[in-house]
């Protein structure tokens, strides 16, 4: 059987001139922030930014008690590529958010939560925020308190839980293919 049935690799000019296209095609029917709450690597930064960049959000808002870019190093540029280049970051502390979570709602946070509603069941806002929080203690009471909902994402093993960067890719392809008709 020869490969013809799934084509040719594209080369880079292709996969940019792909890329572009879809850039001018996107009608603002998915705008949204992401808020990653007091992430502690930056293995995680740099993947969050690059997922942000892949799925055409220019917004993050990243919280830690410094108030400032905390991951100012080699390893977050190369995990995130170039993609900081093309973002829009704000770094703020928790309580300087918290005053002023209302230009970023609805809030919806990716977690596991007494209410969360099942990803693939929740009709999910087109222009909203993601929230997440730390790798080993979710997101902030407080926090959680200003979102509007929780979303988590089924699990079928032993685990708990997954990578923080993993669960906002599958929530944040989830949302863009809930308003791929709206363009």
């Amino acid at each position: 059987m020869s490969g013809m049935q799934c084509g040719h690799q594209l080369n880079s000019q292709q996969l940019l001139d792909a890329q572009k296209s879809k850039q001018n095609a996107d009608a603002g029917a998915c705008t949204g922030t992401i808020v990653a709450s007091d992430i502690r690597t930056p293995e995680n930064l740099g993947a969050i930014y690059r997922l942000a960049d892949a799925a055409g959000i220019n917004n993050i808002v990243v919280i830690n008690e410094a108030g400032a870019n905390c991951f100012a190093d080699k390893k977050l540029k190369k995990i995130s590529r170039d993609a900081v280049a093309r973002l829009n970051i704000k770094y703020l502390t928790e309580a300087e958010f918290l005053k002023s979570s209302n230009e970023y709602q609805p809030l919806v946070a990716i977690e596991i939560c007494t209410h969360s509603e099942d990803l693939f069941s929740s009709q999910l806002p087109g222009k909203c925020s993601f929230v997440v929080g730390n790798e080993r203690h979710g997101i902030a009471e407080a926090l959680l308190d200003v979102c509007v909902k929780a979303i988590h994402i089924p699990m079928y093993g032993v685990n708990g839980s997954m990578n923080v960067s993993h669960a906002l890719a599958i929530c944040l392809y989830e949302w863009r293919r809930q308003h791929e008709q709206e363009k």
